[in-house]
């Protein structure tokens, strides 16, 4: 039996549940009537732990002597794939650390420590779903005062021609400081936006001289280290690239950021001319994990993000007991 030439175009009318007399055009062909519900997109999605590590571990160059960065496992594997409720960031673990990774209940959470060593795993009570990363070194090279680029922007300096000190501790490859030229700059200006930028008052040297505050910058050098060393480092690249007007040797055009003050170096700081600048060692720190929880939240806009920061937990290790000698375990079975 032959089909009508047009019973093809009545079954497929049909289909998209519309009376023959009604026009068909090929807009409507390529858009047929599904339910309500499967029109609608799909609600954002908070990230898997596999997405979130894979982006955590982009910041953080493997480096020598460096902490494992995934520092603890979940015992159960799917939590890889499983949504993460919350990210938790914070310098090292501290009761409200604990407190912040018991509230996910059953929930995956990942964690995030600049300085894990004294993470107590019991403390974690042995969930399935506790994870925790970790980066000492190379967080100390690219989120604090040393190799920062971020934070050499946000002060002005020229990243694109800047200079990377590198060898520290034995580290030939590790890098511990940018040095960079500045345009436009004083030293009052640039002390206004360091203290803001750590949220601190900075302990400030070389400043008192008449008219210091009003000095022009001409290169800024932020620093992981403070020595007599790195402070002629400095000025030797400083000198090499044309940064200092005065001459070699002249520091008086340079500013040096870093975290803790050290004598040594900072009376050949002193010597040579320089300002200094010192936020701490704490908040060179929290610079980095405040930097670190914000990409995470702009990344991860479902993802809750809560940063913690509280005084490191004082930890009293027992000692070890004394392992007895072959002459003394020989006098106590006599």
């Amino acid at each position: 039996m032959m089909l009508h030439p047009n019973s093809q175009f009545l079954n497929l009318l049909e289909t998209y549940q519309m009376e023959p007399s009604q026009s068909l055009d090929q807009g409507q062909l390529l858009q047929p009537m599904m339910p309500a519900p499967l029109l609608q997109p799909r609600p954002p999605q908070p990230p898997t732990l596999n997405t979130v590590q894979r982006y955590l571990a982009a910041f953080f160059p493997a480096r020598k002597k460096d902490v494992q960065f995934v520092y603890h496992t979940p015992f159960s594997r799917w939590v890889q794939v499983q949504p993460v409720r919350k990210a938790i960031f914070s310098i090292t673990p501290t009761n409200g650390v604990y407190k912040a990774i018991h509230s996910c209940g059953d929930e995956p959470s990942v964690t995030f420590l600049h300085r894990p060593f004294n993470l107590n795993r019991y403390r974690l009570g042995f969930k399935s779903h506790v994870t925790v990363l970790s980066s000492h070194v190379a967080f100390d090279e690219f989120l604090t005062t040393g190799w920062n680029t971020v934070l050499a922007t946000r002060l002005g300096i020229d990243v694109d021609n800047a200079v990377c000190l590198q060898g520290y501790k034995g580290d030939p490859e590790r890098r511990i400081g940018l040095v960079g030229q500045v345009s436009g700059k004083t030293f009052a200006s640039l002390a206004k936006e360091i203290s803001k930028e750590f949220r601190c008052e900075p302990e400030i040297f070389g400043h008192h001289e008449d008219g210091a505050n009003e000095q022009d910058i001409t290169t800024v050098a932020i620093m992981n280290a403070f020595h007599p060393d790195e402070v002629e480092r400095v000025l030797e690249q400083a000198h090499q690239k044309g940064w200092l007007p005065n001459g070699a040797g002249d520091g008086s055009g340079v500013l040096y950021l870093t975290g803790q003050p050290r004598p040594p170096g900072l009376q050949r700081a002193m010597e040579r001319g320089m300002k200094v600048v010192c936020v701490g060692h704490l908040q060179a720190e929290e610079w980095g994990i405040e930097y670190l929880a914000q990409k995470v939240r702009q990344e991860f806009p479902m993802l809750e993000v809560e940063e913690i920061y509280e005084p490191e937990e004082v930890v009293v290790k027992q000692p070890k007991a004394k392992q007895a000698s072959a002459v003394e375990r020989t006098l106590l079975l006599q």
